[in-house]
């Protein structure tokens, strides 16, 4: 039995590495996974906000006209340009909102995988010597 401990120590180690590895693999899988989820939510609050300013304009639009006013001249016009500059604002900053926590995101993923490799490192060089120690002379 006494002879069989080196190894069972050895395997020990060995299954604790590769479970940390796969830990960090799987970490950076899960950043990528919600960065690509943000990056959909980003692109559909995009096309909400769209649909609702053509339904903004197209309402603008009738109102003028119902009330005699013409919908592209004058104070409606400005009104128009107000709201399709408002809302590319709000794209822009969305946008650039939704880079920069997938950047963070993703950095978090690949700051998980170094340390569960330094972790798997720590385990292999701990499990060796303990291995080394159990080795008969």
């Amino acid at each position: 039995m006494a002879a069989a401990l080196p190894f069972i120590a050895a395997a020990g180690t060995l299954m604790s590495v590769g479970s940390q590895m796969s830990a960090g693999r799987q970490a950076v899988k899960e950043a990528e996974t919600s960065a690509q989820i943000a990056e959909t939510a980003a692109t559909q609050r995009e096309r909400d906000r769209k649909e609702r300013l053509a339904k903004a304009l197209a309402t603008a639009n009738a109102q003028a006209g119902a009330s005699g006013i013409m919908a592209f001249e004058g104070s409606p016009l400005t009104i128009l340009q107000q709201s399709i500059e408002n809302e590319q604002t709000a794209t822009e900053r969305d946008i650039f909102n939704t880079r920069i926590s997938n950047l963070s995101t993703r950095a978090r993923g690949r700051s998980a995988q170094g340390q569960a490799q330094i972790g798997a490192a720590t385990s292999l060089i701990s499990g060796a010597t303990q291995t080394a120690q159990l080795m008969p002379e």
